[in-house]
């Protein structure tokens, strides 16, 4: 395996046949322009289209290029293609970039790397002018995970220079490449942030609907407490037992001036029991991580 690969350009497509010439036209650019020696990959995301019959034929015209198509048997989405990148490039560097011309290569490939520096393990680009009607959507998504994750960036579901090392290991469910940048966050990587340009679709049509982003919301919450309570379940099951215990104080103070009452009485057992099952729960899958480390 060639090592002195610095950088590999990543995508995945579904249905894009319409793009792949002009993508792969504009990803051979963006290395002309850069003049490091490089690789492209191009993941078929289960297409039925052509798209990677295109892939293989662009591939055969232009045998002087370092391009690989991998056939997904049926749609795995973007965060399949991230998990898999490590494992299937060779570059130094990895970028992560839309089949759908959205990114043009040849200009934010080249801006993204020449941002690259030693302190710096992920370069993110800034759709700063975006017109595709999902700005509202963006800045909610955004603002949220600012207050979950404490990453200030303006624009986290967008192109991405990552270094390859920060990849391995890494672990995503499905739909997760929204959460990319937090869960690098907490591997400890730095970031910085490109202006780049947006630019309209050419070819086909985008799968965003509003019903994608409620789920993201969801996936967001469920992100939060894998990064920060998957080695110490305890801590999320003991955490919501002491409010539960705070919960039946109060009402046990109620009962005190007011008397107690049935109503009083079953809240205070249910409050009490449900804090005692929480613990318990925790606590056994506590001993469950601790017993399979070892």
């Amino acid at each position: 395996m060639n090592q002195q690969v610095q950088l590999s350009i990543v995508t995945s497509g579904y249905n894009e046949v319409g793009n792949v010439r002009p993508f792969l036209d504009s990803a051979r650019e963006a290395i002309r322009k850069l003049g490091v020696a490089a690789e492209i990959v191009f993941f078929d995301d289960g297409s039925n289209d052509g798209t990677g019959d295109a892939v293989e034929a662009y591939a055969a015209l232009h045998p002087d290029a370092s391009i690989t198509l991998i056939r997904r048997p049926y749609k795995m989405g973007i965060t399949a293609a991230i998990a898999d990148s490590y494992a299937s490039t060779r570059g130094q560097y990895v970028c992560l970039v839309p089949a759908d011309l959205e990114s043009l290569p040849e200009d934010d490939v080249p801006a993204l790397y020449a941002a690259l520096d030693e302190a710096t393990d992920v370069v993110v680009g800034w759709r700063k002018d975006r017109g595709d009607g999902k700005l509202l959507a963006s800045k909610i998504y955004n603002f949220v995970n600012w207050g979950l994750f404490g990453v200030r960036l303006h624009d986290m579901n967008w192109i991405k220079l990552i270094r390859r090392d920060k990849l391995q290991g890494l672990q995503l469910r499905s739909d997760w490449h929204r959460f990319l940048i937090p869960i690098l966050a907490k591997r400890g990587c730095r970031f910085k942030e490109v202006v780049t340009q947006w630019h309209q679709r050419r070819y086909g049509r985008s799968n965003f609907g509003w019903r994608r982003f409620s789920v993201s919301i969801a996936d967001a919450i469920t992100v939060k407490l894998m990064l920060d309570y998957a080695q110490r379940p305890l801590l999320a099951f003991g955490s919501a037992a002491v409010w539960l215990l705070l919960a039946a104080a109060v009402l046990a103070g109620a009962g005190l001036v007011k008397g107690f009452s049935l109503p009083v009485c079953l809240g205070l057992a249910g409050l009490l029991t449900t804090s005692a099952l929480l613990v318990g729960i925790g606590a056994a899958v506590e001993f469950l991580l601790i017993s399979r480390e070892r």
